[in-house]
């Protein structure tokens, strides 16, 4: 008996944030023409790793006022907030705020709902593989199904890392702060931004014992504050220049802003619509040392904390709660008292040995296409429709956001938006670098795909 195939116009793979906000805006570019199916197994819409979380404690570490999942309408989500923030117990919307995750979780969820009043529908299965055709591109569905759409958009955001053997739990894990006693050690390794989640979270449950952090710099993230922009024209900006330069024209940009009486925030923010630009002009040597040497430093101004989460780090700090140690972890393994890390702390030259009832990772880019645990993306990769970038951390795009096959054939059918183009793109996992991202895309398929309208097929 032959296989009923559903066609339609675009299918959207997974139903996170980046998977929401590419469904929100092939709405509004295809209008009434719309055929979207989006296709996730389980699981409300728009609650993938980071708005998932139900703890009060995890706050947006971007303002309100750039949270919107549309560029072309900037205060959409200033808007709802302040219609639907009261239901949440968020009071005194500005747009400067920062509000809890779960909240920004149900705009996600209220922006998918409304995309489906314009021809998105959500298909309940996961998919397990992609196959292109000559006129369209096969999408094959875990409950044994299959979709034909004229264009697949992969949006399945952060791979979770493979489990560890060696004793250390995953922050992102559900579960990685279970069973931790009121009084025990806790070591969380990394000092970025999911550490400060894991920190809030524990001190939340009641845990009153010592959590030592500890990363190579051991650096903390910068604090927001209100500043005004203050736009960088592309002209005075070096693109492919060597780093060293390129760090010297933001100090000097930096040091223009002070004398002026603004604020080194407004120099860092104004790269933002040039990154880019930046990392694409790098050469993979560039970008490598990029990763090596000045990652973190850039992370620490980039991605910056909440004002209230700032002073409740603080104070941990200072009551002695929280230390942030500076060292490089060389290996871990379980042992009779917990996790026994071996790190080399700066300044010595002999290993220390760390002991905590339980230690953390929160450190890290997510795992690369051939390790991932996601069968669609492990399949296009082996079956050479796409590729790794260069430095293996994300899929190899086109400017367009276009897979690039192992051949080096740039497709026209497959594409992918949100942390999968980190590799390419760099700053990509942001809502507002997602959205604007997302909204090209949406323009540029309604623009492809012309009238075609989904039909029924048999094989």
């Amino acid at each position: 008996m032959p296989m009923s195939i559903e066609r339609t116009r675009i299918v959207v793979v997974g139903c996170g944030a980046s998977g929401v906000i590419a469904a929100a805006n092939l709405a509004r570019a295809l209008g009434q023409a719309g055929d979207v199916l989006v296709v996730e197994r389980g699981g409300a819409p728009g609650l993938g790793l980071a708005y998932a979380t139900r703890d009060p404690n995890h706050l947006l570490n971007v303002r309100a006022a750039n949270m919107s999942a549309f560029p072309n309408d900037p205060d959409h989500f200033v808007r709802w907030l302040q219609k639907r923030g009261p239901d949440f117990g968020a009071g005194g919307v500005t747009p400067f705020c920062f509000v809890e995750r779960r909240v920004y979780g149900a705009y996600l969820g209220d922006l998918f709902e409304g995309a489906t009043m314009d021809g998105v529908q959500l298909i309940d299965a996961g998919a397990v593989r992609i196959e292109p055709w000559r006129d369209g591109v096969e999408v094959q569905l875990d409950d044994g199904t299959s979709i034909v759409a004229d264009a697949v958009v992969l949006a399945t955001g952060h791979d979770p890392k493979p489990p560890r053997q060696d004793g250390v739990a995953d922050a992102w894990t559900p579960g990685a702060l279970d069973g931790i006693g009121r009084d025990d050690e806790v070591i969380v390794i990394g000092t970025g931004l999911t550490m400060i989640d894991t920190v809030l979270s524990l001190d939340s449950r009641g845990h009153r014992g010592p959590i030592r952090a500890i990363s190579r710099r051991g650096l903390l993230s910068a604090v927001h504050a209100a500043v005004e922009p203050r736009p960088i024209p592309a002209s005075a900006i070096p693109f492919g220049a060597p780093l060293s330069q390129l760090l010297h024209c933001l100090r000097r940009h930096a040091a223009d802003a002070a004398a002026s009486g603004a604020d080194w925030r407004s120099t860092v923010d104004a790269l933002r619509p040039h990154t880019r630009r930046l990392w694409q002009a790098m050469s993979t040597d560039q970008r490598r040392r990029f990763l090596r040497h000045a990652r973190a430093w850039w992370d620490v101004h980039r991605h910056r904390m909440a004002p209230a989460i700032a002073r409740r780090i603080e104070a941990l700090r200072e009551t002695g709660r929280l230390e942030i140690v500076t060292g490089r972890v060389l290996g871990a393994a379980p042992g009779p008292d917990g996790t026994e890390l071996r790190v080399r702390l700066r300044g010595t030259q002999a290993d220390t040995r760390l002991v905590a009832r339980r230690v953390i990772d929160a450190t890290g880019l997510p795992c690369g296409p051939f390790a991932s645990p996601n069968p669609v993306i492990a399949h296009l990769v082996a079956d050479g429709h796409a590729r790794p970038a260069p430095l293996g951390f994300g899929l190899d795009l086109a400017d367009d956001a276009a897979l690039i096959a192992r051949d080096g054939q740039v497709s026209d059918r497959l594409f992918a938006v949100g942390p999968l183009g980190r590799a390419a793109f760099w700053e990509i996992i942001a809502i507002p670098d997602i959205r604007q991202q997302c909204a090209d895309l949406a323009e540029d398929l309604a623009g492809r795909l012309g009238g075609r309208r989904k039909r029924r097929v048999a094989r």
